[in-house]
């Protein structure tokens, strides 16, 4: 069984890291990629909003005994095949798990028009939220 408790606290924390994501997304893009206050707060909020989602998969995958994932986009074709989340939603966000491995390993390389590029997909987080949120409720 899932521990909403422990889901829920992931949920939060995603959803605090995507307001201040919300905030940095006004920004002007030449100012967004020029000031490193502003960039490098994006940079890490992003990070653990991607880790966020990955940790929820992870614990449901889990709890369910369900097979272990060989890696995060495993893991989300895993929670896909198990109806949490729709498999083109589970393809469309796959590349968030290549993402968060360089934010986390590749820090020294990473390009602040990219990040300020994902801040176009904010809508994927609030998604992934739903989705979790209904399963939560089926529980």
């Amino acid at each position: 069984m899932v521990n909403p408790e422990t889901v829920n606290e992931r949920l939060s924390e995603m959803r605090e890291n995507i307001l201040l994501l919300d905030e940095l997304k006004a920004v002007s893009q030449k100012k967004f990629c020029s000031d490193p206050k502003i960039f490098k707060l994006a940079e890490r909020c992003l990070e653990v909003a991607i880790q966020c989602i990955l940790d929820i998969c992870h614990h449901i995958i889990v709890d369910n005994d369900w097979s272990r994932p060989r890696d995060n986009k495993d893991a989300l074709q895993i929670i896909s095949s198990n109806k949490i989340i729709p498999k083109n939603f589970a393809k469309k966000i796959e590349p968030m798990a290549g993402l968060r491995n360089i934010l986390a390993h590749e820090y020294l390389k990473v390009d602040p028009q990219l990040i300020y590029e994902h801040l176009n997909n904010l809508k994927d987080f609030r998604d992934f939220q739903k989705y979790v949120v209904k399963y939560l409720k089926k529980q």
